[in-house]
């Protein structure tokens, strides 16, 4: 059995018109108030007040959404809210780093987020659960080794599944692009 699974990644807005795959609701991120710039010196460019704001309500809101235990986002310092600008941070959990692209808002969004290489292993885990439910009636354990996973396109793993008597059977996973999606394969 093959299945394409959309719900490995995340992504957020507080826009409530933009599906975010790993989770139905959640806290609005808005730009911090104060759109200030960054403070130069001669030696050392240092985070506006304004960056780390931005980096707070991101650790809250990703760690939130994803169900896991943000640690630090870190955005560059020289990071300005304009509208409509893409920019990247970096964000770790677990003792792993992933990138968060942002979309600074605009007139009509707040800010927007979706992680880069990222796989939210429990939200794979029921994913297959439900598949092999589905296609086989039957309930099993699925077990993916963590909760988080750094990954690119081609990259493939295994997840280990045991059905009620105990049989295990292995699950090949594909990771198919950036923002995590993948194929599995029992």
């Amino acid at each position: 059995m093959v299945l394409v699974a959309l719900l490995t990644a995340c992504s957020g807005s507080s826009t409530p018109s933009n599906p975010v795959p790993v989770a139905s609701s959640s806290p609005q991120v808005s730009p911090p108030s104060d759109l200030s710039t960054v403070t130069r010196s001669p030696a050392v460019i240092q985070k506006s007040q304004t960056t780390r704001e931005l980096e707070n309500k991101l650790r809250a809101n990703v760690s939130q959404k994803a169900g896991i235990n943000v640690r630090a986002v870190n955005c560059p310092a020289t990071t300005r809210i304009e509208s409509g600008q893409l920019f990247n941070c970096q964000a770790t959990a677990e003792g792993k780093t992933f990138t968060l692209s942002i979309r600074s808002p605009d007139d009509k969004r707040e800010l927007q987020w979706n992680t880069t290489g990222l796989l939210v292993l429990p939200k794979l885990e029921q994913t297959i659960q439900q598949g092999i439910k589905e296609q086989f009636r039957l309930d099993v354990k699925t077990n993916c080794g963590g909760t988080i996973r750094i990954a690119k396109p081609g990259d493939t793993f295994e997840c280990k599944v045991i059905d009620g008597r105990g049989q295990t059977k292995t699950v090949v996973v594909r990771v198919d692009d950036e923002k995590g999606n993948v194929t599995w394969k029992l």
